[in-house]
């Protein structure tokens, strides 16, 4: 396994955004595949479709990591998205042993219920393939308090601190790992690991759709990342942002 994933590091103590930062790291200086730029607080840190990502100063893991997957095309840019998630998803784990950690489609970290992290990854195309990809991530280790109900951290659920350092070390073997079996193109492997992991997947769940509330299963996730639902006998297919969970809440906890 090539260990590339924080060999260069950027610390930046605030930025309003790592990803934005690392893409002008990217834009105005030569800085190889791999490179981590972390900071102790996100002044508008968002995460999928630009929600609201909330952070405590000095409290979480706020980073941004460049990838280079040219050997993706563009159609598979999904499995980019399996791998980082299945990162986090088992580096999580490791500190919640007697948790389940769930994924969220497409991209955030569920545990009993609640948000612990968040990812975005934003991809730059040249011809039909990936020319580079910058991963952000956020995820809640030694906060305790939040504003949003709906959120919780490693802290909160372990009643243990962590060293972020140490941590940061972790989360950088765990996405070696995840993005050498995309280098090797494990494709099927990580479909059906991130598929054993997705939230309420094969449970009865009730989503919004076009702004009304509906009662379907989750099957699992079909071309180009589109998750596919079971509503009233019909399989339908849905992009991010066109099904919204009504629960973060599974049978299977």
């Amino acid at each position: 396994m090539n260990s590339i994933t924080g060999n260069h590091v950027i610390f930046i103590e605030e930025t309003s955004s790592t990803n934005e930062a690392l893409k002008l790291e990217e834009q105005f200086n030569k800085i190889p595949e791999g490179t981590l730029l972390y900071t102790h607080f996100q002044s508008q840190g968002k995460g999928q479709a630009n929600a609201k990502w909330e952070s405590a100063p000095s409290q979480n893991l706020l980073l941004s990591v460049l990838y280079n997957p040219h050997f993706l095309k563009i159609e598979e840019q999904m499995y980019l998205n399996f791998a980082i998630a299945l990162a986090c998803r088992q580096f999580l784990a490791t500190f919640l042993p007697d948790k389940k950690v769930w994924i969220k489609w497409p991209n955030d970290l569920v545990v009993s219920g609640h948000k612990i992290g968040g990812i975005l990854i934003e991809n730059s195309i040249a011809g039909n393939k990936l020319k580079n990809s910058v991963v952000g991530i956020g995820l809640n280790v030694n906060q305790l308090n939040f504003e949003n109900a709906f959120a919780i951290s490693l802290a909160q659920l372990s009643g243990t601190k962590f060293e972020l350092p140490m941590l940061r070390k972790a989360l950088c073997q765990c996405l070696d790992h995840f993005y050498s079996m995309l280098q090797m193109r494990k494709f099927e492997p990580l479909k059906s690991l991130y598929e054993s992991h997705l939230l309420q997947k094969g449970e009865s769940a009730e989503f919004i759709i076009k702004g009304i509330k509906q009662t379907g299963q989750i099957l699992g996730i079909g071309n180009h990342g589109k998750l596919h639902v079971m509503i009233d006998g019909e399989i339908l297919s849905f992009l991010n942002k066109e099904l919204v969970y009504c629960s973060l809440n599974s049978s299977n906890e």
